[in-house]
């Protein structure tokens, strides 16, 4: 399943390499600002695409996860994988077992968002990451890797309190650690993170009227800002996809 999610964030860089040839040959008008919006399997690719191309700064995942491992052993635990459930306590060797091997745990860790952060901390327990406080050891590393992927950038996550194919409760603890790195008081909150995180109670693995609200909301005020930025830098509107 990994590879999708990743291969379709690929793909989308690959078509911001092009697009404008094809679409604005001219150069008129010009691309200047680029968002994802993913639903499921898409939402795990927003994650991946937000992350990994500088050139898109606003990302809206709808009922998507941004920590594959700990979606996968919850998936692993309910279908009683023998790699889950034939270790003491279950699940302790599930990852780098044969159904969660040490290639895909490697490549986790580039693309994957809790993946790619949590490796990055020096003193926390696999699966615990979010309990520890980031020290100044761990932000050797994680300062400029969160610059480099998340600097300036905006992200709306909406999740079904009710979703049993992807439940909020497997992305809970990486968004919670996210929410207080890059909130008000938190160590990267000088990153220009925007982070909004918003959980429909009883809706489950679907999009309702009152998640796209939310999104088209969220689109507007980001591109909202792109407008105030290019008028402040240039000193006039310009023509904007």
């Amino acid at each position: 399943m990994f590879p999708s999610p990743d291969g379709s964030a690929m793909d989308t860089s690959l078509l911001l390499d092009y697009i404008s040839a094809y679409a604005f040959p001219t150069n008129s008008p010009a691309i200047t600002q680029h968002l994802v919006f993913g639903i499921s399997l898409g939402g795990h690719a927003a994650w991946h695409c937000i992350l990994h191309d500088p050139r898109i700064t606003t990302a809206i995942i709808c009922i998507g996860c941004p920590d594959y491992t700990r979606l996968m052993a919850d998936r692993a635990r309910l279908s009683k994988l023998p790699t889950y459930t034939q270790s003491k306590p279950p699940g302790h060797t599930f990852v780098g077992s044969t159904d969660f091997p040490p290639g895909l745990v490697e490549a986790v860790k580039r693309h994957d968002p809790a993946g790619l952060f949590w490796s990055q901390l020096v003193d926390a327990r696999p699966g615990q990451e979010h309990l520890y406080d980031v020290s100044s050891a761990d932000k050797v590393g994680l300062a400029p890797l969160m610059a480099r992927t998340l600097g300036n950038k905006r992200i709306l996550n909406l999740s079904g309190g009710a979703d049993k194919l992807v439940p909020y409760r497997c992305g809970e603890p990486f968004l919670t650690w996210l929410k207080k790195a890059v909130g008000e008081g938190g160590w990267f909150e000088q990153g220009g993170v925007v982070f909004e995180d918003i959980v429909f109670e009883g809706v489950g693995h679907e999009v309702p009227h009152a998640m796209v609200t939310e999104l088209v909301r969220f689109v507007r005020e980001s591109l909202e800002v792109e407008t105030e930025m290019t008028v402040g830098k240039r000193g006039s509107r310009e023509s904007r996809i």
